[in-house]
């Protein structure tokens, strides 16, 4: 049994279909009731079973319930996937105190929520694998998105330290996954005081790609993973020069973070969950074709769903 957060949108929502492709049992699990409606059709379309319990992750009852039910229905968790993230765009001191604790609450707060949950879990079941998304800025700096940055820092330390505490217990098992860039919805929802659009960072890979690594880490658990030709030249040539690889990735990805339009400022979705929602954020070719033929999915489920009476 799986169990992904996030699984609304984006990493978590190619992930959730991933599995569900595999014939696995899933829990999905975000804020957005609405969204995670679409998400369950889909996995269900798929050839999975679905179980969607509405979860704020930065609410530690939420999470004790959501395993608890994750457990009560399916008798254990095999796969925990911690994908829920919320972002901020700006220069230091363009957001408010409250946008801040948001996001503190929820990238770095409810991951830790969801490790604790997650472990107790495997420790009474006597196994288990915690997947942990983190992000390539978790080793690099991006001086436009900061506290994102500092969030996924803290993500990373997590990882490492679980990584020691069950060393010497080969059944259960933390791997950290590293995305460079990808295009999902993030971008759109985030909270922008940056003056500009926001944009998945070229080259941006399909969340697919990376819902495929870690299907294949929940099978075969690593320390720590990564996808795309950018994201390992990256890491590489921060071991051989770390002090230019940092100066080099933070002027690209602070620079092709923004589109040149201008955008007013705004929370996006850190406070209210949007009421549908994407793995695909559009910014690569063939959008329109992909968007399309998720929708048509969509609607087709829905179609399909038995009604009352």
């Amino acid at each position: 049994m799986v169990l992904v957060t996030g699984a609304s949108s984006g990493i978590g929502r190619a992930t959730a279909l991933a599995f569900a492709a595999e014939g696995a049992r899933l829990v999905l699990a975000s804020r957005g009731e609405e969204a995670l409606a679409e998400v369950e059709h889909a996995c269900r379309a798929r050839g999975g079973q679905a179980l969607v319990v509405p979860t704020d992750i930065a609410d530690p009852a939420a999470v004790e319930r959501l395993a608890r039910r994750a457990v009560q229905r399916f008798g254990r968790i095999d796969v925990w996937v911690e994908a829920a993230a919320v972002g901020i765009a700006g220069p230091l001191g363009s957001e408010s105190v409250d946008e801040i604790r948001r996001l503190v609450d929820t990238n770095v707060f409810g991951s830790v929520l969801g490790a604790r949950a997650a472990m107790t879990t495997f420790q009474a079941q006597g196994d288990g694998t915690l997947v942990l998304v983190g992000s390539l800025l978790s080793v690099f700096p991006n001086p436009l998105v900061p506290l994102y940055s500092m969030s996924k820092f803290a993500i990373r330390g997590l990882a490492l330290n679980l990584q020691q505490a069950v060393a010497g217990h080969r059944r259960i098992r933390v791997c950290l996954v590293l995305p460079g860039p990808v295009d999902t919805p993030f971008f759109e929802r985030a909270a922008n005081h940056s003056g500009r659009q926001l944009r998945a960072i070229p080259p941006a890979y399909a969340p697919e790609r990376l819902a495929a690594r870690i299907l294949a880490g929940a099978r075969r658990p690593r320390r720590q993973v990564t996808t795309g030709v950018v994201g390992h030249l990256a890491l590489t040539a921060h071991r051989v020069a770390p002090r230019i690889t940092e100066s080099v990735v933070a002027r690209w990805s602070a620079t092709y973070v923004t589109r040149r339009t201008a955008a007013a400022p705004s929370s996006g979705s850190l406070f209210e969950p949007p009421s549908s929602g994407a793995a695909d954020g559009g910014y690569r070719r063939g959008r329109v074709r992909r968007r399309l033929g998720e929708w048509l999915g969509v609607a087709q489920a829905r179609a399909n769903r038995p009604t009352a009476g």
